[in-house]
């Protein structure tokens, strides 16, 4: 059976997957080339973020801290309902980047050699997050 810490690893590289698979198949085709562009950015950013999550070791997570209670309350995975609207599809995409940068802020606070790399992670999200939602209010006004 796996370690909790080993569970959450798993559980990162799962949701940074499935956000590069967002951006792959939702990067706007007719919209502008800077929607285009931002996404296919983002993509990347989830790619690199597979492979360095998947070259981790759960000894990496943890530092003076040893309690990781808690960790598992960030595991929660929102699925995606069939046919969705690209409006719904980026809220969705917010909600998971707000939910994934909780369990990166929580993961930094465990002191590991890691730490800072997952500060990094969450503030990369909370930036990504930024441009989903002004990239949502301005999909939510061409539906008006």
């Amino acid at each position: 059976m796996k370690s909790p810490l080993a569970r959450v690893l798993d559980f990162a590289v799962a949701r940074s997957k499935e956000a590069h698979a967002f951006f792959k198949v939702w990067t706007p085709q007719e919209e502008g080339p800077e929607i285009q562009a931002l996404f296919t950015q983002f993509a990347a950013a989830e790619r690199g973020r597979v492979e360095m999550l998947s070259r981790m070791i759960p000894d990496e997570l943890v530092g003076k801290t040893v309690n990781v209670s808690g960790l598992s309350d960030c595991l929660v995975e929102l699925k995606e309902p069939p046919r969705l609207t690209r409006l719904e599809a980026v809220r969705l995409a917010i909600q998971r980047k707000h939910r994934i940068a909780g369990l990166y802020d929580r993961i930094a606070k465990l002191e590991g050699e890691a730490c800072s790399f997952f500060h990094a992670m969450a503030e990369e999200d909370r930036r990504t997050m930024c441009a989903l939602e002004e990239y949502a209010k301005r999909l939510a006004a061409d539906n008006e």
